[in-house]
């Protein structure tokens, strides 16, 4: 397929952040796709770079672009890669040259345009290209409805942890959206009857920001909502320990823990509130205290969810699995700067036997390009925050939109 123009602008994230979207055109055919961007971004991501000198990037390259006649996706994203010209994964700043973003907005457009052209729906397409079989069944909608850490938009928040989340306990993702919306306006009344509705705002990603004490309360808080409407739901949370260590130690509240002190302060929380899921227990580096938390967590459903430990790639996926590090792996996009790439990363866990969690990022667009994603590959759960504003919804309502093609 011949690429015979490109496009690249500038427009606003759901922070109000500038970030980019690109538009590919073929002979037939035109798509567009945009990228989004993290506030609570892991020291090993692929550069981003500012976007006004990313059109600038763009003009350097432009014209070797619709030279080429390109196969397929890997094709595309190999020859963007190669333009780069700096490391696209493992040591040194990943794709540091051309920025991480603007390969990204490029790689995922073409795939759009790439179905287009195999007149396929997105997911089938991500799908065939990565060998996986599509389904929605099973995948689970994992919703932010607290907001903490970098993420707290109320300045009286003493929360360290950056998401607590519910989890549906269905296999039916649009029953598991349908509990996740009903629980997210019974747990904002709570809120709002507990600190006073002027102190009761939304966060980064749409979950709740209000002035708690604690960590703790922000789960007892959810976890009285799931006692008092028998909600099937289980907790979730992504700590983001590399937000708050410093020193060697972990500081939450007024006190200092060490590693060990802290894998016994969440044994804990799991125990007493029956957590399904932790993610970045500890900072990016701690290959080996994640698999000390590991090692003591019996349940088999239990998830331990790498992010800013692994970023998406393959290198540091694959050092995570050989210290059992966790047994799933989070999937953003941008973390590593292309489709090809990010499925051959999702291929590494399943040949592991790890579960990948699809995500989005703090600072969205309306593209919903990861709902095909989480389909296309069977990933265990989406992750698009909580289900309120339009960029969050645009990720859910597109699997319910999915969900209505039989070939799934």
């Amino acid at each position: 397929m011949k690429i015979l123009n490109i496009n690249l602008r500038i427009i606003l994230d759901s922070r109000g952040k500038e970030t980019l979207e690109a538009e590919l055109k073929s002979a037939d055919f035109s798509a567009i796709a945009s990228v989004p961007a993290g506030k609570s971004r892991g020291t090993h991501e692929a550069f981003v770079l500012e976007p006004e000198k990313a059109l600038e990037k763009l003009e350097e390259i432009k014209n070797k672009i619709p030279e080429k006649d390109f196969e397929n996706q890997e094709d595309f994203d190999n020859f963007l890669i190669s333009l780069d010209g700096t490391p696209s994964a493992g040591s040194g700043q990943v794709k540091s040259n051309l920025g991480g973003n603007l390969i990204l907005s490029l790689s995922l457009a073409f795939a759009r345009l790439k179905a287009k052209e195999e007149n396929k729906e997105l997911f089938q397409y991500i799908a065939q290209i990565s060998n996986l079989k599509p389904k929605t069944k099973n995948l689970k909608p994992i919703f932010n409805v607290i907001n903490g850490g970098s993420h707290a938009t109320n300045k009286e928040s003493k929360l360290e942890f950056q998401e607590f989340q519910v989890i549906p306990e269905t296999d039916d993702f649009n029953l598991g959206f349908s509990l996740g919306k009903i629980f997210y306006r019974k747990l904002g009344d709570y809120l709002m009857e507990k600190f006073g509705k002027e102190n009761v705002v939304l966060g980064d990603e749409a979950g709740y920001s209000a002035p708690f004490r604690s960590n703790e309360e922000a789960i007892e808080c959810i976890a009285e909502v799931i006692e008092k409407y028998k909600h099937p739901l289980r907790i979730g949370l992504d700590i983001a320990a590399s937000q708050f260590y410093k020193d060697s130690f972990y500081l939450i509240g007024d006190k200092k823990y060490s590693a060990e002190e802290l894998k016994e302060y969440y044994l804990r929380l799991i125990e007493t509130y029956n957590i399904l899921s932790i993610e970045d227990p500890f900072n990016e580096e701690s290959f080996n205290d994640f698999a000390a938390l590991s090692h003591r967590i019996a349940a088999k459903d239990f998830l331990i969810i790498t992010d800013d430990l692994t970023v998406t790639n393959p290198e540091r996926l694959r050092t995570a699995i050989e210290r059992k590090s966790g047994n799933a792996i989070l999937i953003k996009l941008n973390q590593i700067g292309t489709l090809t790439e990010t499925l051959k990363v999702v291929k590494i866990a399943y040949e592991n036997n790890w579960q990948a969690i699809v995500s989005h990022r703090s600072g969205e667009t309306m593209d919903d390009f990861i709902a095909d994603l989480a389909v296309g590959v069977n990933a265990w759960g989406i992750k698009a925050g909580a289900p309120a504003k339009p960029e969050r919804m645009a990720k859910y309502e597109r699997i319910l939109k999915i969900l209505n093609f039989k070939r799934i």
